[in-house]
């Protein structure tokens, strides 16, 4: 039976029970053994409630039927149920719409599970694969710093101790060829300290740090940068800022290679201004006019430690914007649970 009929004979009550009361109204009446009142009182109350009762069903009718109409291309199985007389409803042996939605509803229910499990295994599949991608730039920095010792060690050697005369050419070349290694040495290092922190090997202190003392100890060196461009540095500390959690040091040099490196990109003569101020849970850094921070292994190692402590970086095309979460009284924490903890942020 379709739920629309069951849904119909649900107004058969109040129908019996009008046809009742115009009974009552007309047996009561002629041996006047009831007020008019009560009889004319309760078929208006029996005439109400069959209206409401019929509206209620044909609407509810029409919705159940308008999405069993919408699933029924998705319901075989459903069908195939009550064609063989085995739909779950045991007094049911006909078609009913409530079982194409039923079908419908645990075709995605299925198919939610499925996409969590796969989401799942996604998840763990990407673990994997960042541990192996870091462990393996671990093993490559490694064999590459051994091999560039090879290197620098001969050119120290050639440069510091005299085996013979050289020309001012054979100097330069053996110098710029140093400064080279060296180059590649320092971005070594800074692809390995990259790595650590995402293995989780390095912990990172949770000292409660003043915003307004990190940016005033590395203030001069910023003003040094602009003055290299010569732009001018103005820097707005907002009073009664909250500590934040950082490793001191760490924290320390990475704003600095932000910061610098992207007012070295900065238009000659520009005016920079930088603020450190209160939003929400953060102390936000912002240096604006015209800044741009480079692509380079120095600044990714940068953003990675300022991740690693919870914060982020945000680089906009002509400003940059460090958040660093408030402090929370916590114990340390290592690389990879700060990870974690970018991660919620940014969802």
């Amino acid at each position: 039976m379709k739920i629309g009929h069951r849904l119909y004979l649900t107004v058969l009550p109040s129908l019996v029970g009008f046809l009742l009361m115009a009974a009552l109204a007309y047996w009561g009446q002629y041996e006047h053994t009831a007020p008019s009142i009560v009889l004319v009182g309760g078929a208006i109350a029996v005439a109400i409630s069959l209206a409401i009762t019929w509206m209620n069903a044909r609407y509810v009718t029409r919705r159940i039927e308008r999405l069993a109409g919408a699933s029924a291309p998705d319901s075989a199985r459903a069908r195939a149920r009550i064609t063989h007389g085995t739909s779950d409803d045991p007094a049911s042996g006909a078609e009913d719409e409530l079982d194409a939605i039923e079908d419908v509803i645990g075709r995605l229910s299925n198919a939610i599970e499925v996409a969590e499990l796969s989401q799942a295994d996604g998840a763990r599949s990407f673990e994997r694969r960042l541990h192996d991608y870091a462990a393996l730039l671990v093993s490559i920095t490694e064999t590459m710093a051994r091999q560039l010792e090879e290197v620098r060690l001969p050119l120290h050697i050639l440069l510091e101790n005299r085996f013979g005369d050289l020309n001012e050419n054979q100097e330069e070349m053996l110098a710029a060829a140093r400064a080279a290694a060296d180059a590649v040495d320092s971005d070594m290092l800074q692809l390995r300290q990259i790595a650590a922190l995402d293995l989780g090997e390095e912990v990172l202190r949770r000292d409660a740090l003043k915003p307004s003392e990190l940016m005033r100890t590395i203030q001069p060196l910023l003003a040094s940068a602009a003055e290299a461009v010569l732009a001018t540095l103005t820097m707005t500390i907002e009073p009664l800022l909250p500590t934040v959690n950082g490793d001191r040091v760490r924290l320390q040099e990475a704003l600095v290679t932000l910061c610098r490196d992207s007012i070295a990109q900065a238009p000659r003569g520009a005016h920079l201004e930088a603020t450190v101020a209160k939003q929400g849970q953060w102390v936000i850094i912002t240096l604006r006019g015209g800044v741009r921070l480079p692509i380079s292994v120095r600044a990714a190692a940068a953003i990675r430690v300022v991740q690693a402590h919870g914060g982020q970086v945000d680089r906009e095309s002509d400003a940059l914007a460090v958040r660093l979460p408030i402090h929370d009284g916590g114990p340390q924490f290592t690389a990879s649970r700060a990870a974690r903890l970018t991660a919620k942020n940014d969802a």
